[in-house]
């Protein structure tokens, strides 16, 4: 009887540590010709919709990449590979299938597996961001005519998942999923028109986009939307409709609708500076928002903000208030490591320019791009055109090491020219530090960024990032060179 007994808890022990193992549910994807290509995977997080804990992998050849979900995992899935996006909604026990063939023309995506017909139409079906809507409900003057021209086009969406629905081509989670998403999404739709017209209303008057007084009637369509869905509905945090980045619903209802509740009632206006605005955002969640909402919120705030790499002085401080706030919070993992980085980025920053990191004297004064290639007479001279706000230009300063070791051999010099406002100053210097930028470097007065637009843009603003090489005697031999990333084959170019 012992042995028995200790066999049988034996295979317990065993049925358990396999049903460990065991996924809840899987996506199966195959690309036909391709050998190898990068998939952008997005999974929920305790079913929640939390784009920060998109990943990224990689599928080879024709062997199909199997997408295992856990329990917690079930719900919203979004997939991006060979520039297509897939939506599905995966429930626990579904065995998903995509396969796709660029060359079919009339079918390119084909869906296999438990409610097919919703998931393609859910794939194929358009919804975009909501605050890229605004001008086609632009000429809704009135309340009453946005609400009527919202409902129609949600009416028209809902009409085609209910046809299914009761033919039997979908389940019933699955349409709810459905009635809830696009419950929340044509909301956001409302209150992202109404967020855009309440703050033209709250420009100055002598501002161009300003518009005449916010008009009461929005303010009650404003007020009915988010009576009749929640901010603080646990179940919409699922749905693909409010959570399509924290600027949505959720966004209009903190920095905006608030906002017009305040001044509703007397209360002084937010203040402009953006620490400020972050600061007040937090602390409205945690007055206006309940668990497990707030906690959702106030995560997907600061994996935003981080991203940004702006600001992280406050950000990190208010990091540390949310772990100690929510010890165990699922959305941790992913926003620690933007933490980290945010922490590495004041450590380095607070240094002084080290030798390599040359800013060009009286770089104020420098009103022209002859006068500035000057201080290179003599020298080819490699440039950057670039900005703290564009991430592309930053993208490649990690190949920066290898073009400055061939540069400093060839003796061929290395320019950096931001077109970063004054107000960017401080965050220009820091990012030369922080990505230890080994060169000369200048940040472009408005005189010589209109001079360089004539030059390198046909005077037609700018667009970057720009790469461009000097001669030694100051001509331009490439308008338009290559990128850092490219290596070997700009070293070439930088060497004829």
């Amino acid at each position: 009887m012992k042995r028995s007994g200790l066999f049988l808890l034996i295979l317990i022990i065993t049925a358990h540590a396999a049903n460990a193992q065991k996924a809840a549910a899987t996506v199966e994807v195959m690309v036909q010709g391709i050998d190898e290509g990068l998939v952008d995977i997005l999974l929920p997080v305790q079913h929640s919709v939390f784009w920060g804990a998109s990943r990224v992998d990689t599928i080879k050849g024709k062997k199909p990449l199997t997408i295992k979900l856990t329990d917690d995992q079930t719900g919203f899935v979004n997939i991006i590979v060979v520039e297509r996006e897939i939506r599905l909604f995966v429930q626990k026990g579904n065995n998903i299938k995509i396969t796709i063939d660029e060359d079919n023309e009339e079918e390119p995506v084909t869906i296999n597996g438990p409610n097919k017909d919703g998931q393609t139409l859910l794939t194929s079906g358009q919804l975009l961001y909501p605050g890229s809507l605004l001008p086609r409900y632009k000429r809704d003057t009135i309340a009453t005519m946005l609400e009527k021209h919202v409902g129609d086009d949600k009416a028209v969406r809902m009409n085609i998942f209910k046809k299914l629905f009761d033919e039997h081509k979908i389940d019933k989670p699955f349409f709810d999923f459905i009635k809830l998403t696009l419950d929340y999404y044509h909301a956001s739709i409302i209150t992202e028109v109404i967020a855009s017209k309440y703050e033209a209303s709250a420009l100055p008057k002598d501002n161009p986009f300003y518009k005449a007084p916010f008009s009461p009637d929005f303010g009650a369509l404003w007020e009915a939307t988010y009576r009749q869905y929640p901010v603080n509905n646990p179940a919409a945090i699922c749905s693909f409709g409010y959570s399509d980045r924290f600027n949505t619903y959720a966004g209009d209802y903190l920095n905006s609708y608030l906002s017009w509740q305040k001044q509703k009632y007397g209360a002084a206006p937010s203040v402009s500076d953006p620490v400020a605005n972050i600061k007040e955002t937090v602390q409205r969640i945690q007055h206006n928002l309940k668990p497990p909402v707030a906690e959702f919120v106030e995560a997907d705030l600061l994996f935003s903000e981080l991203s940004l790499e702006k600001n992280y002085v406050i950000l990190s401080a208010l990091f540390n208030d949310f772990k100690k706030r929510h010890p165990k919070s699922v959305y941790i993992p992913y926003i620690q490591p933007l933490a980290d980085r945010a922490i590495a980025y004041y450590e380095r920053v607070k240094q002084d320019f080290t030798s390599g990191q040359k800013i060009i004297k009286d770089y104020r004064l420098i009103n022209s791009f002859r006068e500035l290639i000057s201080h290179f007479r003599g020298k080819p001279v490699y440039i950057e055109f670039w900005a703290t706000w564009c991430f592309p230009c930053k993208d490649q300063f990690e190949y920066e090491p290898g073009l400055t070791k061939f540069l400093q051999k060839n003796n061929i010099e290395h320019l950096f020219i931001s077109v970063d406002n004054d107000r960017q100053e401080a965050e220009w210097k820091e990012l030369i530090k922080y990505y230890n930028l080994e060169g000369s470097h200048i940040k472009a007065n408005p005189s010589l960024i209109k001079d360089l637009s004539k030059i390198f843009w046909q005077g037609k603003g700018y667009a970057l990032p720009l790469y461009a090489i000097i001669g030694a005697s100051g001509n331009i031999i490439e308008f338009d060179a290559l990128k850092p990333a490219d290596r070997k084959k700009l070293y070439q170019q930088l060497s004829r």
